[in-house]
């Protein structure tokens, strides 16, 4: 019996890669999307000692910047990529110090954990790890600065979704004024190389540009 309720749970896993378009209706304040014409490329966990210097090697040969979400701990580990990103002209903002849902935390400690990575970086955008936020956190991180979403995942952390799997599911899914989810950590490196050059040839066979994630739109 537990081996057939397994695979039943298997079946009916769902990834929700596009977030319906009610969940930006209810939070408004939030940066779901990208300005008009444009798609986001934006990665979250880094810097990673592999998977960023290669990230923005191949981001720079191809002129396309992009919006970093990088946890502090990492920014004070690796200073000069985060130095690097910020000379290229990609915006850095910050994903928590040490990257831990708030759902985890007293809102003392997550108020402790944001303001931890918040002086480490030059900007004001923040993404909470996982998405979530509860009111009164929400409310904290918006009296200092600007909390982005994003309107496409691709779950390239997950080990059991391949690279090819998750090129298909852009290729049918990315559209005009989204905000991409890609990840710089151990999980995710082996396939970032397959997906980048790829998702770069669907937005760009779209017609699509690319922006930075700056500001309320």
């Amino acid at each position: 019996m537990a081996s057939k309720v397994t695979l039943l749970t298997k079946h009916i896993i769902i990834r929700l890669h596009r977030i319906p378009k009610i969940v930006a209706w209810i939070f408004p304040r939030r940066i779901w999307f990208a300005p008009n014409d444009n798609v986001c490329l934006t990665f979250d966990d880094g810097p990673h000692p592999e998977t960023t210097p290669w990230l923005l090697a191949f981001l720079k040969k191809h002129n396309i910047q992009a919006t970093f979400f990088w946890q502090g701990e990492k920014i004070k580990e690796n200073p000069a990529l985060y130095q690097k990103a910020i000379s290229e002209g990609h915006v850095v903002g910050h994903h928590g110090y040490v990257h831990v849902s708030a759902k985890q935390l007293s809102f003392e400690r997550f108020c402790v954990n944001f303001d931890q990575s918040q002086t480490l970086v030059n900007s004001t955008l923040f993404r909470p790890p996982h998405g979530r936020l509860n009111r009164k956190q929400a409310n904290y991180v918006m009296q200092k600065g600007i909390i982005v979403m994003w309107s496409w995942m691709s779950y390239d952390f997950d080990t059991s979704l391949s690279a090819d799997a998750i090129i298909q599911k852009a290729t049918k899914q990315i559209r005009n004024r989204d905000i991409l989810v890609f990840h710089e950590n151990e999980k995710s490196k082996d396939k970032l190389k397959q997906i980048i050059p790829a998702i770069i040839k669907v937005i760009r066979d779209k017609q699509l540009n690319f922006a930075l994630v700056e500001k309320k739109q």
